[in-house]
Order: structure tokens, then sequence, then C-alpha cells
């Protein structure tokens, strides 16, 4: 597969109306692979079925990004061909490879750099065109306050706007954004203008390094993009003006969720409903003025994009797996010591074996901050290695009488208990189960498997303050039958 810049290039000279052979010319690529690029109607990323070999050039590739970064100064006629850079990598370097792996990678690098060149910015907006930029905003999230970022999208010609929440900022949660707003207006922008410090991509002096997985997705939607200057507020000034309205309109007073994506919904519906506000020079309604907009987007694609990152990571001996800046998330006890696939979602991660199979699923966690590992994830071990009980996670998370009544217990016990625990876990959250054996020792003054499930039942079916069902009144009956009191 040739590189995504280059993919890119190539489906925007065919937008514009060029040739194959043309583009052949232009790119040095075959016909037959233009031809399948411009068929490719999904470009999200696949499940890895290896890791990729390194190459004799890998150590060497610095060195050759100095000399193309240095052409870019110099006149055109004097500039490093592949086999000048070859020359000069055996001669001032230990390099023993051929010239063919250099001339490839001399080819992409180049192909890469002219498709990072950026257009000027255009200061009057037309139909169909967008700016994007995140913000940062307090919720209260399950309970607990948080800070949390919004991705906002807007539309200067009409002024309309769109915002999604997320824990973090990262590509994938870019990609998820544009993805649940393109959904949801029925369209794509023609051209959108990031931030330069978004997930999407950063440019630094005239170069412009993307994401692996945001290149994929505006490959796959077919929109360009561009990238303000650093410290050019004016070039998105629309969209940072939108990002405090709606702090101010649709995050205060400060929201309280539990589910993230059904928030989400929620908030583009609640986003449509400012349509009627009045364009503050044109004195028409954004929902008006966004109806020219959405008549100059582009048609959504065939196939939805898959908002997903792949990477791997190795199962350390308590079945975890730490990713994503130390975070570290139960895998499976019996994948200990072995590779996995991870799948990087904008609210979840996943973990597969070789075999594509999901082991296990979670609620993404980000930043650099560790967070606590679920209680109900180590039942498992802890049940094979009772010794460790006293200082793990499911203890601490356990009542005070329930942890000292199960720190008493013999071995064999604690370990039968403990594989209760982990059974009824996976009809009941943790801490229903905790709730259950709390109230079951303290009525019986032991943890029968068999108290426990019913109380888990009741609490599952009525709650703990609920009085039980004591059946219809019968004492009309007793008096016919002579049965009542004397």
């Amino acid at each position: 597969m040739i590189d995504m810049p280059t993919i890119e290039s190539i489906r925007d000279m065919s937008r514009q109306g060029l040739t194959n052979a043309e583009i052949q010319r232009r790119t040095g690529v075959s016909q037959p692979t233009i031809r399948k690029y411009l068929a490719m109607d999904d470009f999200s990323p696949q499940m890895p079925a290896k890791s990729r070999r390194g190459s004799i050039l890998d150590p060497y590739k610095p060195f050759i990004d100095s000399i193309l970064e240095g052409d870019l100064h110099v006149w055109r006629k004097q500039r490093h061909s592949a086999q000048r850079i070859y020359e000069r990598l055996l001669d001032e370097t230990p390099y023993a490879g051929g010239y063919g792996i250099v001339k490839k990678y001399v080819r992409e690098r180049k192909a890469q750099m002219k498709a990072s060149e950026t257009a000027f910015i255009e200061l009057v907006w037309a139909p169909g065109e967008a700016q994007a930029d995140f913000g940062d905003v307090d919720v209260v999230y399950r309970g607990e306050r948080v800070r949390m970022h919004f991705f906002a999208l807007s539309f200067p010609f009409s002024n309309m706007g769109f915002c999604q929440l997320f824990a973090g900022e990262t590509s994938e949660c870019v990609c998820q954004g544009l993805k649940d707003v393109f959904e949801h207006v029925g369209g794509v922008p023609h051209r959108i203008v990031f931030d330069n410090a978004t997930g999407a991509g950063r440019k630094i002096g005239g170069k412009v390094t993307e994401a692996e997985l945001f290149s994929r997705m505006h490959a796959h939607y077919g929109f360009s993009v561009t990238y303000a200057n650093p410290d050019s507020g004016h070039e998105k000034g629309n969209v940072e003006r939108k990002v405090g309205w709606s702090r101010q309109h649709l995050f205060t007073p400060m929201p309280a969720l539990d589910d993230i994506a059904a928030f989400n919904a929620a908030l583009l519906e609640r986003c449509d409903g400012y349509a009627g506000n009045e364009h503050y020079e044109k004195h028409m309604g954004w929902g008006e003025l966004f109806e020219r907009d959405r008549a100059a987007l582009l048609p959504l694609p065939a196939k939805p994009f898959a908002c997903v990152r792949y990477g791997s990571a190795i199962v350390d001996k308590r079945g975890c797996a730490s990713v994503d800046g130390g975070h570290r998330y139960h895998v499976s006890d019996a994948m200990a010591g072995r590779p996995v696939t991870v799948a990087y979602g904008a609210h979840g991660i996943a973990f597969a074996n070789s075999a594509g199979e999901v082991l296990a699923e979670h609620d993404r966690r980000f930043g650099t901050a560790v967070g606590s590992p679920d209680p109900a994830s180590q039942l498992g071990l802890l049940a094979r290695r009772p010794g460790a009980w006293r200082n793990s996670p499911a203890r601490a998370a356990l009542p005070a009488n329930v942890a000292a009544h199960m720190d008493s217990m013999e071995s064999a016990a604690l370990s039968d208990l403990v594989k209760c625990m982990k059974k009824w876990c996976a009809s009941w959250s943790y801490d229903e189960v905790a709730s259950a054996l709390s109230e079951v020792l303290a009525r019986t003054g032991a943890t029968r498997a068999a108290d426990v499930e019913m109380m888990l039942a009741r609490i599952g079916g009525f709650g703990l303050g609920s009085a039980p069902d004591v059946g219809p009144d019968l004492s009309a009956y007793d008096g016919l039958l002579g049965c009542g009191a004397a």
C-alpha cells in the first residue's frame, strides 16, 4: 500500500478532473494502483495481522529526512536526487543496504512533503466550509466532578455549530466528533480548518504532520484540510467564539451525566434548537443560512468510517495490559505473558487475541494519572491465589464488615467465596454483590451462597429499602372458615 498522503493526492487530482495517465505522470504511481485507490470506498483501519518488520534503513531515515528538509531552502536544480542521497549514505554513515530501498523511501518522503503544503486561509467563508477546535469544560460524570473536553465544529457562513463531549483530545476523539456531526447534518464540509494543536495534525513551519487515523478519515470522506498557523486565532475566529458560546449555553450550569454517548446524542439536538438565532451580520436566522451550508456539503460515503486506532501490548502476570500513558486494564488471566491487539476508540478500549476475538472491553481512561482497576477484574486470579487477598483492590472496595469477615476465613473457604463473587459479577455489579454480602452477613453472621443469591435477586428486583411482598390479605377467608383468632 502506498502512503496516505499520496493516496489523498491521487483522489484530489481525480476530483479536479485529471486523467489517470496525468496522475501517473505526476505521482509515479501505476494506473492499476491509481484505479484501485480511486475505487476504494473504505479507509477504516484494519485489525493488524502481525507487527511490521524493521527495515535496515530505519536507523538512517533521520539522516535522509534532514537532507530533504534542507533541500526545501535550496534552488530546485541543486536538490538531492535519490542516487546522491544513497552515495552520501555510503560515504558518511555505516549503511550497508542497497539503493532500491533508499530510492523508495526518498520518493515516499518527497510525496509526503509535497502533499503537506497548505493553501492560504480565506477569511470570506463560503457555504459548506467549517472550522474545528476543542474547548474545556467541567461536568459531573458518574457522580464525580471532572474536567472534560468538547469538540466543536462550526460553519462560519451560517454561524451554526455542533458539539460533542469527550474525555480526551486524541485523533480518535476528533474523528468520532466529526463522524457524529457529519451523520447528524447529513453531509460533509468540503473544507475544514483545524487548530494547530488538535489531535488531527500539527503544522510546524511549512510542514504538516497528520495523525494516521485522521489521514484515513479525510481520504474516506473526501474533505480538504487546512491547519491554522500557530498563534493565529483570527484564521479560525468563528469556532473560537463558538467554543465560548457553547460553554455558556450548552454546559452552564454544569451538566451531570452517566453515559457520554447518550449525552452527545442529546447535545446535537440541543444545538439544532438554536437555529432560530439571528446571524450577527447577515440578520437572518442561523437555520435559514445553514440550509445553504447543507446544500454545499459533500454526500456521506456509502460505508461508515471506523474511528478506531489499533496498537499492541503485552499482558502482564496479573492479566493486565498497560497502555495509553500507563493506564492498566484487565484483559484475561489466561493471556498472561502474551501479546494482544489494542483497539483505541474515542470512548472505549478493547483487547483482542491474534484471531481477532475480543477478550475485554473497558471505558477508556485519558491523561497521565492511572485510574483504579475494576475490583471485579481480579477475582479470577484471587480465587487461585487467595494469599494476595489482603492487598487486593477487590478487598478495598468491600464494606468493612465483609472485608473483616473474609480476612478471617481459611484459604480454601476464601477461595470458594471469591469464585462465587466472580460468578455473581457476571450478572450484577460489584457494588451490588458487596451490598448483598454485607446485608446477609449482618442478618445471619455468615455468607452462605444461597442467602447471598436470594439477596441479590431482591436487590435487583426491589432494592434493599423495599419491603418484601407479603402477598394478599387472607383474613376474610379465615373468618369464613372459623380460623380467625378467638
